[in-house]
């Protein structure tokens, strides 16, 4: 989910705490919890500080892995349960595992919602290193955002806050699960429309009744849309073999690109000072464009100039930004 989500999702959670007696009771165990339930809703990626210091490549390629994975459910709870108690000296030992048990619920929640859209993360790890996504629910998802918004509104108007998020949160459990069959029956609808023996991935959006979807074959990939029951391609693209893509997948930021992306198309377009050579992953498309992407440009006897990745939403200006001497990735990038 997208960073707003997961802090509105932090305050919904310290809502939902006031159905353990032991916190409605406890005006300082409120406040803990609270900052216990934001926190660690966003705790999982505090991995951003890898783009900061290691730059957008790394981060490109690590970001929802090791600090989404099964011990760091554990890590972030303890170390932020920790600080917390810290500061709160009036908190008992016992009322501290209160505190623990939200704040781990806030973790692995912000964890299942990664896992649910289709960006994925490495949750198994340490027992694969497989990147996970169940692809039903999207980045941003107005309906679960609403439902945070609504109860915020009924608790400040004074109602119980435990009562106000028990159902809120039941209605989302029951959204997530009806999104997930939702999700089947998509893809199953799809399969079966397009008739060919393909690996085969279907992206939610923020509509209920459209599904994007990717199926990729030995010798290409097809781009479209399930709209309101309707199967639509919108996009072919046929795979291909060249030496200048062999060479750009030498370079760092797009051996980072590669290793969480998946359904990647690449293409080499001539530039002034050689070549560029772009790779796309297919999953992430807005009308026509796939902003999720690497690329690398090359001068015309195959050597490595520079390179970005991330979300490019526009790509106008995008060889002045990859030219030597102004290579820091930064133009043109919304990640």
């Amino acid at each position: 989910m997208d960073t707003s989500t997961h802090i509105i999702m932090g305050f919904g959670l310290a809502g939902l705490a006031y159905i353990d007696p032991a916190v409605g009771q406890n005006p300082e165990l409120v406040a803990a919890v609270m900052a216990g339930t934001v926190l660690g809703s966003n705790a999982p990626d505090f991995d951003y500080a890898l783009r900061v210091f290691k730059g957008k490549g790394m981060y490109t390629e690590h970001h929802r892995g090791l600090s989404h994975s099964v011990p760091a459910w554990f890590i972030w709870s303890f170390l932020l349960t920790a600080i917390i108690f810290v500061f709160s000296p009036a908190l008992s030992g016992q009322e501290a595992m209160h505190l623990f048990g939200w704040t781990f619920a806030a973790v692995l929640i912000h964890v299942l919602f990664d896992l649910f859209n289709a960006y994925g993360t490495q949750a198994a790890r340490p027992f694969t290193k497989k990147w996970l996504s169940l692809n039903f629910i999207p980045l941003f998802d107005p309906l679960i955002v609403f439902l945070n918004i609504a109860g915020f509104a009924l608790w400040t108007a004074g109602e119980s806050p435990g009562l106000i998020f028990s159902v809120i949160y039941t209605i989302i459990l029951v959204y997530v699960i009806e999104r997930f069959f939702s999700s089947r029956r998509a893809l199953a609808q799809i399969r079966n429309e397009l008739r060919e023996s393909s690996v085969l991935t279907v992206v939610p959006t923020i509509r209920w009744s459209v599904w994007q979807f990717v199926s990729e074959t030995e010798s290409g990939f097809t781009t479209g849309e399930l709209r309101s029951g309707k199967v639509r391609p919108v996009h072919s693209f046929e795979k291909t073999k060249h030496g200048l893509i062999s060479a750009a997948e030498k370079d760092q930021n797009v051996r980072h690109f590669l290793k969480n992306s998946k359904h990647v198309h690449s293409i080499v377009i001539p530039a002034p000072s050689g070549y560029e050579v772009r790779f796309f992953d297919l999953r992430f498309r807005t009308k026509n464009h796939y902003p999720y992407m690497a690329v690398c440009l090359l001068a015309r006897n195959g050597t490595i100039l520079s390179s970005q990745t991330g979300w490019i939403h526009q790509t106008g200006k995008l060889h002045s930004t990859l030219l030597p001497g102004n290579s820091s990735g930064t133009a043109g990038l919304d990640a």
